[in-house]
């Protein structure tokens, strides 16, 4: 018998055992062979499906395992049914890992169907080859899905009707088993899906599967073709399956063994409560079995029993308290240590709840009550602080004076070489530089005499006087209207000398006191955006704004520059600056012809010889030449980098940058925009920037030896250097592109705005602070909270000079004859006449500020508050005596003898306390801190309950607790929780006030330490000037043995000299006779008021020195032969060479009657 035949369902191939196959063995690759025929059959479904959806013929049964790896067929099925999921399809002919994406898409696409992720097969299972036939379950498990959504055509089932040789089926049955995997159930895959489907597409997708089972072609019955018995084959069977059997036999029994058990466990379920109460009963019979018998022992040997157990308790806790002993001595570090942590923890809870909880408790309260005491250290910061503000405001006023002092003598020296003076003049205006007439101005004691110009005096006229100046001052401080509207005169109009703008800045700054602390700074940025809404309110666009030279911007640079300000400065821009300045190579020059220009004088330098190329040529030519065009791109490329380093570096100190300019610009901002509500916002950034680069950082930048920025001198060509990244920084500022002014800078245009966008953010970002308010945390009742009233270090001078400049424009600055300002004038009177001689040498004045308008302080709640006020210091006297759940509860409480004796020790505990703080006063400098220290001192809370018993301290608290409560402050609801709060925001607020005092302590430390480097630059700069005077007067010694002019017998000089020999009248640097006329001729003379040019000669005028730089001018007329009376005047020579700075040429003596040329009269007293 050849071969066996077997059968099978229609259409499927006969498998038949081959020749040579022994034994059971045909029957495995009989059936493994009809698996992977039937493995064929689906990769032909597949495939007609495939082709069916994306309407595309693809590569054939047997090769499409391969075909597919590329993903490409895939994808294409991805976009047939959701074209979303994919965006382009990598098509090449060798396989790489960029086919993955085109698989990736698919994966995409079955999720957004939601196709359940058991039949989605991994990226490696096709790309790798792994698990192929769980690729094509994955498309029969998608197409019934597309096919009940009605998105896609039914797949067909198509086994048995393809045929396929041997060869074919050989090769796919030798792949299957080379793979390893075991293939899925094609032909229950409607019905898996189906399971895993939920709602409406479960049963959609149900449907479908039985309406294919039921167009299923029914099997036909099997034919019987046997050439073996069916004994033969069953014993066959056995024979071959042993093993299979066995397993079959062992799953069988423990499948009867568990139905038992779950049996069993049923029944035992159903009947839970009666088998629990059979147990429970049976245990409990037990256990008071065993407890009877043990109890009758017990009770038969109670004593014995009763002893053993006290030994034993005894003998266990002494072994425990030995144990605890000495666990405790060997780590007694750690223990000390694990306190601490937990006491530490415990208080931080507690101060936690104090600072950020909503209700903190009374005992939390009490543990922190002793922060609002004044301590030694708070009084020793607050002199120390104070002591320092002055010193610093003296100190930029000393050093202000000295900058004055040194530019007068520049000036004087100057004239000096050009007039060639006598030197005594230089030398008292030197004198008057040494640092001991400094310190005698500075602190000149008060005068006891009645002088109206010392505001010193001790009568009550000056005392009421020197009140009213110290209640305008702080009227002018605290507000800002007055000095805006000054400002705003001074910058329209032409009514004042810019002598008089300095002294106005002066008084400024030295009545805001340099801003050296929260309050002046707060009242100075005020002062600055009334002064900003002032302007803005008359101009007509923003340009006008950008373009304008207001007196309030000068002072704003005055303050944002001032002495600690300028480490912002000096930080940011030093170490750019010094980079450029050390560079001795860098050429930032973008004009071509003078790259040119300098390329040949580099060529002559180098090489001896005269170039061969022409100087004289044009830009366009310049730039032809290779050199100076290689020469001008590196110019460029540096210029960008350079720039490019400042503009990082400035856009990231932007969070160190000073609040003050900050705040200036917003407010600038928004002025703009309140004025101009449809000014695009683009222009009012570009105003912003114009405040903050061009007007702030630029001349930083420019002059960097001017502002601290660095040390030394700058040499033309680095200020050149600067001056082009200066340049492009301002460009990039106003975000504006480079035009024909400066052609040969338009290859960076497009680097101007990319960094100009940038730049423009920066400016966006600077505006972004908190108001004046919040970050100083001070408000319009600063002055009336504060126990140290704010003082000002003034000149009597400045003081008369204010007066009189107020008086001279009351109407502007208070058009309200109501205005307060109005109120102290009119008190004030006019300042002492010829004050401008006589107050400039009587030092300085400390004006303690006051505030004469508190009344006008409008406040309906003030009884309130003051109410308030009162009430929570006796509470806080009680909370220190007694203790309770909340408020109520220790108000409820009465007072004991015990209570009323631990109030009696407070009250002694803090008059001790008051009296080492009376006498730390008392030893403390005298000063007007230490004064109203002193009076704060005074004002102590307990001193005002001194005579109170506690029961009366009790009984106010209680009268005012009601008070409160009846007008809706507090109520009892909550055991006048609210009383608590405000406490607790008080030691809240102290805290902050700590903090706050110890940043402006370390700041205006290092503002002083500045400043001292200045004085120190100063003090070297009057040196080197006391070196050249010293070198002069050696120069005099040596001309002294000189003879002397010899005079001409019988000259009319010749008899004057022998006239004043004579007398004994002859001055100690001579006296010269001229008459009119000799001077008309002179030019020295130009006109006599009322005389006749031909009378000149009967007029005689004598000029004589007899004290350095004062001249004595004698006039007399003889005419008609009758001597008219000598009329005498003084001359000072500093008026001559002041009229010679201001270049006035005509100078007017004897009350206008004689007009003198200012130049040739320099000359003839030079000459003589």
């Amino acid at each position: 018998m050849g071969r066996m035949k077997q059968l099978c369902m229609k259409g499927r191939i006969r498998l038949a055992r081959e020749d040579g196959v022994k034994g059971g063995r045909w029957m495995d690759q009989s059936r493994k062979q009809v698996q992977a025929y039937d493995y064929l059959c689906h990769i032909g479904e597949a495939k007609e499906w495939i082709e069916a959806c994306i309407n595309e013929e693809i590569d054939s049964i047997t090769t499409m395992e391969e075909s597919l790896r590329n993903g490409v067929t895939l994808a294409k099925l991805a976009r047939y049914f959701d074209p979303s999921s994919v965006k382009k399809i990598f098509e090449h002919p060798v396989l790489q890992f960029k086919h993955s994406d085109n698989i990736n898409c698919l994966f995409k696409a079955m999720r957004n169907i939601k196709l359940p992720e058991i039949f989605i097969f991994e990226l490696t299972d096709l790309y790798d080859k792994k698990n192929i036939p769980k690729v094509i379950y994955c498309i029969h498990a998608l197409s019934h899905m597309l096919a009940s959504k009605g998105m896609a055509p039914s797949i067909k089932n198509l086994v048995g009707q393809l045929q396929f040789t041997d060869a074919e089926i050989h090769a796919t049955r030798r792949g299957l088993e080379s793979a390893g995997v075991s293939l899925p159930s094609f032909g229950n895959v409607g019905s898996a899906l189906a399971k895993e489907l939920k709602g409406p597409e479960r049963a959609i997708a149900q449907t479908i599967i039985e309406e294919e089972e039921e167009e299923e072609v029914v099997e036909e019955p099997m034919e019987p073709e046997t050439l073996l018995s069916n004994q033969e084959l069953r014993d066959l069977f056995w024979a071959n399956n042993t093993d299979s059997i066995v397993r079959c036999q062992q799953i069988w029994r423990g499948a009867l063994e568990r139905k038992r058990f779950l049996a069993r466990r049923n029944l035992h379920m159903q009947m839970e409560e009666f088998l629990i109460r059979v147990q429970a009963q049976s245990r409990g019979e037990l256990v008071r079995r065993q407890l009877r018998d043990r109890m009758r022992v017990l009770y038969a040997n109670e004593a014995q029993v009763v002893t053993i157990q006290a030994h034993v308790r005894g003998f266990l806790q002494r072994k425990q308290y030995r144990e605890r002993q000495e666990f405790y001595k060997s780590n007694v570090d750690s223990i000390v240590k694990m306190q601490s942590v937990f006491r530490a923890k415990a208080a931080k809870d507690a101060y936690r709840s104090l600072t950020t909880g909503a209700n903190p408790p009374i005992s939390t309260l009490k543990t922190f009550l002793h922060l609002l005491n004044d301590s030694d250290f708070d009084f020793e910061e607050e002199l120390e602080l104070e002591n320092l503000r002055q010193l610093v405001v003296r100190r930029i006023r000393e050093n202000n004076q000295s900058d004055a002092q040194l530019n007068e003598l520049d000036i004087k020296i100057a004239l000096l070489v050009q007039n060639h003076i006598t030197l005594d003049e230089v030398i008292k205006t030197t004198t008057s530089l040494t640092r001991k007439e400094a310190q005698r101005r500075m602190s000149m004691p008060a005068s006891a005499t009645s002088n109206p110009y010392t505001l010193k005096a001790l009568d009550r006229e000056t005392r009421d006087r020197l009140e009213l100046y110290q209640q305008l001052f702080y009227l002018l401080q605290t507000q800002p209207a007055y000095f805006s509207r000054l400002f705003f005169l001074m910058s329209k109009t032409g009514l004042f000398t810019d002598r008089i703008k300095k002294q106005i800045e002066s008084v400024v700054l030295t009545l805001f006191g340099y801003a050296q602390n929260s309050r002046e700074e707060y009242l100075l940025l005020k002062l600055f955006k009334q002064s900003i809404f002032e302007e803005v309110g008359e101009i007509l666009n923003v340009n006008d704004f950008m373009r304008g030279n207001f007196m309030f911007i000068k002072m704003v640079m005055i303050y944002v520059r001032g002495a600690k300000e300028r480490r912002y400065l000096r930080d940011l821009l030093g170490p750019l600056v010094r980079q450029v300045l050390e560079d001795d190579f860098l050429d930032l020059e973008s004009d071509p012809l003078m790259i040119y220009k300098a390329s040949i004088n580099n060529e002559e330098l180098r090489t001896g010889r005269a170039s061969q190329r022409p100087l004289h040529i044009d830009h366009t030519e310049a730039l032809n030449d290779p050199e100076t065009r290689t020469t001008f791109i590196r110019h460029l490329q540096e210029l960008r980098l350079r720039t490019e380093m400042f503009l990082d570096a400035i856009l990231e100190s932007l969070p160190r940058m000073p609040y003050g300019i900050r705040y200036i610009a917003k407010e600038v901002g928004n002025a703009l925009r309140a004025k101009f509500p449809h000014e695009p916002e683009e222009n009012v950034t570009k105003a912003v920037g114009n405040l903050i680069y061009y007007r702030y950082l630029n001349p930083a930048i420019v002059a960097p030896e001017g502002f601290d920025v660095i040390e030394g001198v700058v040499s033309p060509m680095q200020r050149k250097n600067l001056a082009e990244i200066s340049k492009m920084l301002n460009q990039i500022s106003v975000g504006k592109l480079f035009a024909d002014d400066n052609v040969y800078l338009k290859p960076l245009n497009e680097y101007v705005g990319y960094a100009g966008a940038r730049f423009a953010k920066y400016f966006k970002n600077v505006v972004e602070v908190a108001e004046p308010e919040q970050q100083f945390d001070v408000n319009a009742y600063v002055d009336q909270v504060n126990t140290i009233r704010p003082t000002v270090f003034i000149s009597p001078y400045e003081i008369f000079n204010m007066h009189a400049m107020l008086i001279d424009r009351i109407d502007v600055l208070a058009p309200d004859m109501d205005d307060p300002l109005r109120v102290i004038l009119s008190e004030l009177g006019n300042p002492p006449s010829g004050f401008e001689e006589h107050s400039q040498n009587h030092g300085e004045i400390c004006l303690t500020l006051q505030n004469r308008f508190t009344a006008d302080l409008d406040d309906p709640d003030m009884d309130l508050k003051h109410l308030f006020v009162e009430t929570k210091r006796y509470i806080l006297a009680i909370v220190r005596i007694q203790s309770g759940k909340n408020l109520m509860e220790i108000l409820e409480r009465r007072v004991t003898i015990h209570e009323e004796q631990a109030w009696e020790e407070l009250k002694m505990t803090e008059m001790s306390r008051h009296q080492h703080h009376q006498r730390r006063m008392n030893n403390a400098s005298e000063s007007s801190l230490s004064d109203q220290l002193r009076h704060a001192a005074n004002n102590n809370t307990m001193v005002d309950m001194n005579s109170m018993r506690f029961i009366e301290l009790k009984q106010h608290a209680i009268d005012g607790i009601l008070q409160l409560e009846s007008t809706g402050k507090i109520t009892r609801k909550n055991g006048y929780q609210d009383m608590i709060n405000a406490i607790a925001l008080d030691i809240r607020t102290k805290h902050r006030r700590r903090i706050h005092r110890a940043a402006e302590l370390a700041q205006i430390k290092q503002t002083l330490s500045n400043l001292n480097e200045k004085r120190h630059f100063l003090e070297s700069q009057i040196k080197s000037y006391h070196d050249y005077v010293e070198s002069c007067m050696n120069n005099i010694t040596t001309k002294k043995g000189k003879k002397q002019r010899y005079l001409m017998p019988f000259t009319k000089q010749y008899f004057h000299m022998r006239n004043l020999k004579r007398h004994g009248r002859v001055p100690q640097f001579g006296s010269f006779k001229y008459t009119a006329q000799k001077l008309y001729e002179k030019g020295v003379l130009i006109n006599l008021e009322g005389v006749s040019p031909k009378q000149y000669s009967q007029i005689s005028l004598t000029i004589s020195c007899d004290e350095p730089g004062l001249f004595q001018i004698d006039a007399e007329a003889s005419i008609l032969m009758i001597r008219m009376p000598v009329t005498s005047m003084e001359l000072r020579l500093e008026d001559l060479l002041q009229c010679q700075f201001n270049n006035i040429q005509i100078m007017s003596l004897f009350d206008d009657m004689v007009k003198v040329n200012v130049n040739l009269l320099l000359f003839l007293v030079n000459k003589k």
